[in-house]
């Protein structure tokens, strides 16, 4: 399934399954967040030792099944790949080697100047 998503969201989902962790951690502001199974990453240095561990080691592979805006003046899903500021709900199958794979999970993303700045992984 396409979904059209802002650059830096569709950006994260690729370069994860390429194992681009550089250019991921470049879909991030400088000073962004991210809250995973109980721990919280800040910063580009943190966040690229965590997505290359948690997404290398386990050979993780993202399917997107859908997305959403979540405030009420959010745009329409159709034009998503257009916000730059704001959260976006992703939710994704996710498959690899780990116990439980697949697994669907949730992706609470917040957008500013068009760069991931905070996401919570659900």
């Amino acid at each position: 399934m396409s979904i059209a998503l802002p650059p830096s969201l569709h950006g994260f989902f690729d370069h994860c399954n390429n194992r681009d962790w550089a250019s991921v951690t470049r879909c991030f502001t400088d000073d962004a967040h991210v809250y995973d199974e109980k721990q919280n990453i800040d910063g580009h240095e943190a966040i690229e030792k965590w997505i290359s561990h948690a997404v290398g080691s386990t050979d993780a592979i993202h399917e997107m099944i859908n997305a959403t805006p979540v405030s009420a003046d959010a745009p329409a899903a159709a034009s998503l790949a257009t916000m730059t500021a704001g959260k976006i709900s992703v939710t994704a199958r996710v498959s690899g080697n780990f116990k439980g794979s697949p697994v669907t999970l949730g992706y609470l993303f917040t957008l500013q100047n068009g760069k991931i700045s905070g996401l919570e992984i659900e």
